[in-house]
Formats: structure tokens, C-alpha cells, sequence
């Protein structure tokens, strides 16, 4: 005898089906958005909380911000997370220590989702 499936368990069916829980994973992504506001000039900017990484005990976020680039809905920056005075907050990473944390990232990212170059060979 076949065995049953459980019910209350809904792959998609379809495409539509498909679709529809993308949006719907869409929408929960949208209540992940902060805004920083740039210290030069000023202005406030939305960027969507992507993901969350931790290298040599320091933790890490990587946020997205709209892009104007046609090849590119987003583009996205990592910032460190630090604890001032009993408050957390983002700090920039510059220099080599940029460099470092985002050659570390692209290869966390490359180990979980793989290399979309090698991918496409």
C-alpha cells in the first residue's frame, strides 16, 4: 500500500503554487529593514537586514540597499556589530580589515549556495 502523506504538509504543485510562496517569503523579508542615516550628509537610507556572520569573535551583518545599477537589484556592505555603552550598534569596516571580511564572505557564501560562475560553465 502507498504511504499516505501527511496532510497537513503543502508542497507546491505548480508554478503558480511556487510563485505564491515566494511572494509570501517576500513579505516577511520586508519587515527586515533598518535605516542608517549617513554621518556626512546627513541622509536617512533604507537597507534590508540580509545576513548575520561571525569571524574571529566579531559578529557581522550584511545589509542591501537599492541599486541604480541595471545588472544588480542591490547591492550590499557588511558592517560590524559593537556594543557602546550598553547599546548596540553598526560600525563601518575599512581598509584591509574590509577586504579580509569580504573575501570571508563571499566565501561562506560560496560554500553554502556555490559559485554562481562555475555554475553557469
Amino acid at each position: 500500500m502507498p504511504e499516505d502523506k501527511d496532510m497537513n504538509q503543502k508542497e507546491p504543485v505548480n508554478k503558480k503554487d511556487e510563485l505564491l510562496e515566494a511572494i509570501s517569503e517576500m513579505e516577511v523579508d520586508l519587515d527586515r529593514t533598518i535605516s542608517l542615516t549617513d554621518e556626512e550628509t546627513g541622509e536617512e537610507i533604507e537597507f534590508i537586514v540580509d545576513d548575520t556572520f561571525e569571524m574571529n569573535g566579531k559578529e557581522y551583518i550584511v545589509l542591501l540597499k537599492p541599486t541604480d545599477d541595471p545588472d544588480a537589484d542591490y547591492e550590499y556592505i557588511i558592517m560590524e556589530t559593537v556594543e557602546i555603552d550598553g547599546e548596540e550598534m553598526l560600525q563601518t569596516i575599512t581598509g584591509n580589515e574590509a577586504d579580509v571580511i569580504y573575501d570571508y564572505y563571499d566565501k561562506l557564501c560560496d560554500e553554502l549556495y556555490g559559485d554562481d560562475e562555475e555554475s553557469d560553465k
